[in-house]
């Protein structure tokens, strides 16, 4: 699996957004005037309900201070994701959460960003509207068109001679994100030399050309090498702390169920325990890295892998090797970052509407287990939903109604209540683990047994498939590693035994992955 950026992370940056110190761009200024009204009494003799001393502001954060408080809260943050993984945790994690609590969590990761879609389409509804249509082109009308392309064997000396052959690529459903954006940003392009957009950028239209953010691309050097620190030392936030635990339990659920789905796909045994643990260990490092080197999201395994590993027939572990090697080579090249980062807003809605919409449905998928007919189950997931929509609503058009005096309880309790995954999350576990229900009903045991777990514990049956879990989840060098090191063994997330049995993994098919990967998931691609 190919670890990247995770939408889980987007809404407790938002509900960050929304504190006065982020708000506000001076603290000499009026900040959020829409509830405050300022005053330079220091004596507090002339303060009412809707005015506050200018003693008592709160320092505005530089967007230096912003991303240091980013940055210390998600190290933080990572590290008790590493623990769990580390510690063997995900399985205890897993006995209480369910269907019924999944559900509504990624659902509302998706639901909770609608702003920022709003925001995005504001320049050029036109552009943005064809983005969306795009993507449902290529994705369910054109999806199973092949778009020939020439086979390694029509290049090979012994097929010289003879007529190429051509091979169909279901190029639309494979890529229907990325050729919507790059089509609505060739049009944007022409729409930009024609001066169809405006050159004020004070006018929202503005942000459609595709010289908006051009300045970006002069001012970023050819090749730089981020680092740890290069934005000053982290600083923590403990709302944006909670916010990001938040967002790691939710990328956690999403990722053992894409382990799974994984190994099924590619026809080797389901994962065991210390491999499900290796996979959120690493996903916690990743997320450290991340918040070291001063980037706003975690990492998290992404869901098209496995939609990719089934078009193409292929789960080398070469592939991954190279495509991590690519992008670590992009990283440092600054200009094609730059170049990726002046895509119109407009060109981005049709993608973030597809992803955000199957964080909808991928939630929502999760109660097919479930029995929908009882009255308890209804109500859990309808009120989850819900009071996720509309209390962290509610908090921003009226944050003043929240305040208990205490500045850092402020915070805590705005990041939980302001957060709809956290704050629906929360509700639908605590219903959940509480309120009389069969476990049948909950759809507990079909849910533990889909992610190979028996229904009494957290031990993962494993399934007589074609390649065995040694060959699967381990390396050739452990055995000289557990030699050398013998107490690496004994750790939660390392693989028991000596290692890889080369007698059973040929040279095309490294790490024990078979030629034939089975379709499992039809044509969903988006």
């Amino acid at each position: 699996m190919i670890q990247g950026p995770s939408v889980a992370f987007l809404p407790a940056l938002l509900t960050a957004q929304r504190s006065r110190e982020w708000s506000c761009t001076d603290s000499s200024t009026d900040y959020n005037s829409t509830y405050y009204n300022i005053t330079n009494d220091a004596n507090h003799t002339t303060s009412t309900p809707d005015t506050v001393p200018m003693d008592d502001l709160p320092t505005c954060l530089s967007p230096e201070d912003k991303l240091r408080e980013i940055s210390g809260s998600l190290m933080a943050a990572s590290s008790v994701e590493i623990l769990i993984g580390g510690t063997g945790l995900v399985g205890l994690l897993m006995k209480f959460v369910g269907p019924v609590t999944v559900a509504p969590t990624i659902a509302l990761v998706g639901l909770s960003v609608y702003k920022v879609l709003i925001a995005y389409s504001r320049s050029s509804w036109e552009l943005s509207l064809l983005g969306v249509v795009l993507v449902v082109l290529f994705a369910l009308y054109l999806g199973h068109i092949a778009v020939p392309f020439p086979t390694q064997s029509a290049c090979s000396a012994q097929h010289r001679r003879r007529k190429s052959k051509t091979h169909g690529v279901l190029i639309f459903q494979l890529l229907p994100v990325l050729l919507s954006i790059l089509v609505v940003w060739a049009v944007s392009g022409i729409l930009t030399h024609a001066n169809v957009f405006p050159t004020d950028p004070a006018n929202p239209r503005f942000r459609a050309r595709t010289d908006a953010k051009s300045t970006m691309l002069h001012r970023t050097p050819w090749f730089y090498v981020p680092h740890p620190g290069q934005f000053g030392k982290p600083s923590f936030n403990i709302g944006l702390f909670i916010g990001f635990i938040a967002a790691f339990l939710a990328s956690i659920i999403e990722s053992v169920g894409d382990y799974f789905a994984t190994a099924k796909a590619c026809e080797v045994t389901t994962p065991p325990k210390h491999a499900i643990n290796r996979g959120i260990f690493v996903e916690g490092l990743g997320g450290l890295l991340s918040g070291a080197v001063g980037f706003g999201l975690s990492t998290t395994s992404y869901t098209p892998n496995i939609a990719a590993m089934t078009l193409t027939k292929t789960a080398h572990r070469y592939i991954m090797y190279s495509a991590g090697a690519i992008m670590l080579v992009l990283s440092v090249v600054g200009k094609v970052g730059a170049a990726i980062a002046t895509i119109p807003d407009p060109a981005l809605v049709g993608s973030m509407v597809a992803v955000c919409g199957m964080m909808v449905t991928l939630g929502l998928s999760s109660l097919q287990y479930v029995n929908m007919n009882s009255s308890r189950n209804l109500l859990i997931v309808g009120m989850a939903l819900f009071i996720g929509i509309f209390l962290p609503e509610w908090l921003e058009r009226h944050p003043e109604d929240l305040e208990t005096g205490v500045k850092d309880l402020d915070k805590i309790l705005q990041l939980i209540l302001g957060t709809p995954m956290l704050l629906g999350g929360l509700i639908a576990i605590f219903l959940d683990n509480t309120a009389k229900g069969s476990r049948k009903d909950r759809g507990i045991d079909a849910w533990q047994n889909l992610l190979g777990t028996d229904a009494t514990n957290t031990s993962i049956t494993q399934k007589p498939v074609e390649t065995s879990s040694n060959n699967t989840y381990g390396w050739f060098w452990q055995g000289r590693l557990y030699q050398y090191l013998p107490c690496c063994s004994r750790l939660p997330f390392m693989p028991p035994g000596t290692g890889l049995d080369r007698t059973l993994t040929s040279p095309s098919q490294p790490g024990g992955t078979p030629d034939n990967v089975r379709s499992l998931l039809g044509n969903s691609s988006v």
